[in-house]
């Protein structure tokens, strides 16, 4: 898959000669999808912010989405490869700063021992930062509640090596205290999702309407089937074009059922979108008039730009939709049509336009704390570095 720099990352080729750049890896799970893409740039704008000299490495689930540029060098961490786990020791033995997230770091749906799961990866990442002493901080992370002994220990491992500790909601703080309780790690402090620092473009009142669906082979068909109903009913109800947009390329097949599903009276209005990129995320959701989503980072990208609904199915969107006063339903609460209704009347007013921006404001605003405590962190390891 080809792939397209971020214009905002674009740098001039550096000089022959240049004193060593302050240097930060950040190891959480860009390349899987756009948003986790969205995380990881938005942590490089904000961190340079503060430091314009910083180079980022960025540990990457499958290469191609986010460029290498002048001021970022993306890698592939494929730990279970000994290319892969030699990249990801090189880019913490070298770093000044080892940033773990951010996106729902700990969780134990795909494994939670030291080896298995984003548990592993992140459980691995903090003991090479402790090995090669390097300080270690958490993006504001998700933390999910833990069903397994194994996995709440290597949860609470990887933690208490860190130096602080952020995470992104009210249920990831309760949940972060219940893993860390009793130790000596450092007490959590509530941020939010960096991606918010993207978040708030200018509103676009004309543009279409974007669907955002999110699949993982359970509920399928019943997505592919709300969201046709959604296209269906947007388009009569509101006037507007519809584009399904897909942030993760597994999903196109899917995307393409849905539109397929549409009916023919409506179809010539609705269409899919194919985002290999951010830039190309970014594009296509601050063109949108309206977002009804399940992907957590599509909302958090047009949250304050456009109205949103949210058809839920993860702790992660239903935290969102309280935590942000956004509308929506759960996938499973009514009829596949009863749920399009009410998602689109949800969007077709937003009575939440005001609260919601003052809640950006709010929220962005703790970002320079994570921000703050990081570039702390990050001096004096660098003034112990040699070039």
């Amino acid at each position: 898959m080809a792939s397209i720099a971020s214009r905002a990352l674009a740098r001039t080729a550096p000089s022959r000669r240049r004193p060593r750049r302050p240097t930060v890896t950040i190891c959480g799970n860009a390349g899987y999808n756009r948003g986790d893409d969205a995380i990881a740039l938005a942590l490089v704008e904000g961190l340079r912010a503060r430091l314009p000299h910083m180079h980022a490495r960025v540990a990457m689930i499958a290469l191609g989405s986010i460029a290498a540029t002048d001021d970022v060098t993306p890698f592939l961490a494929a730990r279970r490869r000994p290319a892969g786990l030699l990249a990801l020791a090189y880019a913490i033995a070298r770093a000044d700063l080892v940033i773990i997230g951010g996106g729902s770091i700990i969780q134990d749906k795909f494994g939670g021992g030291r080896v298995k799961g984003i548990i592993g990866y992140a459980w691995l990442v903090a003991r090479l930062a402790a090995l090669f002493g390097r300080p270690l901080i958490t993006a504001p992370i998700g933390v999910d509640t833990i069903t397994t002994d194994r996995a709440q220990q290597s949860a609470a491992e990887l933690l208490a090596s860190a130096r602080a500790i952020f995470v992104r909601d009210a249920r990831s703080m309760a949940n972060c205290h219940a893993l860390v309780g009793g130790t000596t790690s450092p007490q959590p402090q509530m941020a939010c999702d960096p991606a918010f620092a993207l978040a708030g473009a200018s509103p676009r009142a004309g543009g279409p309407v974007i669907l955002s669906p999110a699949f993982e082979d359970e509920y399928d068909e019943l997505v592919i089937d709300i969201f046709a109903r959604v296209a269906v009913e947007a388009v009569a109800r509101l006037g507007r074009a519809v584009v399904v947009v897909s942030m993760d390329s597994r999903d196109d097949a899917r995307v393409a059922r849905i539109v397929a599903a549409v009916p023919a009276s409506a179809r010539a209005r609705v269409s899919a979108a194919y985002l290999p990129t951010l830039d190309a995320a970014l594009g296509v959701l601050r063109g949108g008039s309206a977002l009804v989503a399940m992907r957590l980072h599509a909302m958090i990208l047009s949250y304050g730009t456009a109205p949103i609904a949210c058809l839920s199915r993860t702790t992660k969107t239903d935290a969102f939709m309280e935590d942000y006063r956004v509308p929506g339903t759960g996938i499973g609460d009514d009829t596949p049509a009863a749920i399009a209704a009410l998602l689109v009347e949800a969007v077709a007013s937003w009575p939440q336009r005001d609260e919601q921006a003052a809640i950006l404001a709010t929220r962005r605003a703790t970002l320079n704390r994570f921000f703050d405590t990081a570039v702390a962190l990050l001096h004096p390891q660098r003034a112990s570095q040699t070039a």
